[in-house]
């Protein structure tokens, strides 16, 4: 039996902090759409089930329409059964929602349910306690999956603290986790292993690299996983050297350079850093603007630092001359205030509009 583990879909998320308006509502779409594409990916795969381990939904504030939406992609993959445990984000919306539930999903109740097909058994609860796997029941002879949404420490605590330790000889073959959104593997004990899936797409730069979701493969005597990336748009975060530059060209040409090899269907940070030169004038709204018609979505987060040396304005007689040497002179200000204020002042003589 082949399984398709994801987690962590929140679709009908906002997005509002990330895009602008007039693609929110495309990408929201994007969401839903990537949610079917993955079924009939796990389909052609071989997989006859899914483990959805938390976060369907952004949250538990959703409409009649994005609730009929998910649930039809659901109802529509009439032949994969699915395993949904509630999340954090959407806690028990599907069940209170009053809606006809598919036939072919089963959700996991606040303390361990237990699916069971043939010699597989497939357990997971949507709460997480201390000693929670004291009440475990697994068969040692069976091969068992466990479903759980939080974050992996030594002992389980409440408010989804999952403990590795806790769940060491339990008889557990493979543990399906949500929560983080990138994927990674941590071994339980000899017999079993913890995985989170990640998200199959990413949402915000904290979810940067390879998405996608994992393809469980369980035989007779043993349990083995592979991960698939899948994500229909990668983010990714590149850093910009911006030291010696003096006009916006000479910063297009180095963004331009370090980009050179990013899918025109990513969504880009760009990260100023080096030691800027007290001269240069970069318009950062212009370079986004040009960067916005090249990528899904671009943006850039300058962490360079000012470059100010006091022994430059020493001998200079000009009103800016005095406001540096009087902004580096005062000791109570730190090297980043006094690098704002700079920053800020020589704007303002030079009649610019202070940049964030």
């Amino acid at each position: 039996m082949k399984i398709l583990h994801t987690s962590d879909i929140h679709l009908a998320s906002p997005l509002s902090t990330r895009l602008p308006s007039s693609k929110i509502a495309s990408r929201r779409r994007e969401l839903t759409a990537n949610f079917m594409r993955m079924c009939n990916e796990g389909m052609k795969l071989g997989a006859s089930a899914m483990i959805i381990a938390g976060d369907l939904f952004d949250s538990e504030r959703i409409t009649r329409k994005e609730l009929d939406s998910a649930l039809s992609v659901i109802a529509r993959a009439e032949n994969m059964a699915f395993f949904y445990l509630p999340g954090n984000h959407e806690r028990n919306v599907l069940l209170e929602s009053g809606e006809v539930l598919p036939k072919n999903l089963m959700i996991f109740g606040n303390d361990w349910t237990y699916f069971k097909f043939g010699n597989i058994t497939v357990a997971g609860r949507s709460s997480i306690e201390e000693n929670m796997f004291d009440k475990l029941r697994l068969n040692e002879n069976d091969r068992n999956i466990v479903v759980l949404h939080g974050e992996l420490r030594e002992r389980c605590r409440p408010e989804e603290i999952i403990g590795l330790t806790d769940a060491a000889g339990r008889g557990i073959d493979y543990m399906a986790l949500g929560h983080y959104h990138t994927y990674s593997a941590h071994r339980i004990d000899k017999r079993g292993i913890a995985v989170y899936s990640g998200a199959p797409e990413g949402r915000g730069f904290d979810e940067v690299g390879k998405l996608g979701f994992s393809l469980v493969n369980v035989t007779t005597d043993s349990v083995s996983h592979r991960f698939i990336p899948f994500a229909s748009r990668e983010l990714v975060i590149r850093e910009v050297d911006i030291s010696s530059a003096l006009r916006t060209h000479e910063i297009e040409a180095r963004i331009a350079e370090a980009t050179s090899d990013i899918a025109d269907t990513s969504l880009v940070r760009v990260c100023f850093t080096g030691k800027r030169e007290l001269e240069l004038r970069c318009d950062k709204a212009l370079l986004t603007e040009k960067f916005r018609q090249k990528f899904y979505y671009f943006e850039i987060k300058d962490n360079s630092r000012l470059l100010t040396r006091a022994e430059d304005y020493r001998y200079d007689k000009s009103l800016r001359g005095e406001f540096i040497r009087l902004c580096l002179a005062d000791e109570t200000l730190d090297d980043e205030e006094k690098e704002k204020i700079i920053h800020c002042g020589l704007s303002a003589l030079a009649g610019e509009a202070f940049d964030e």
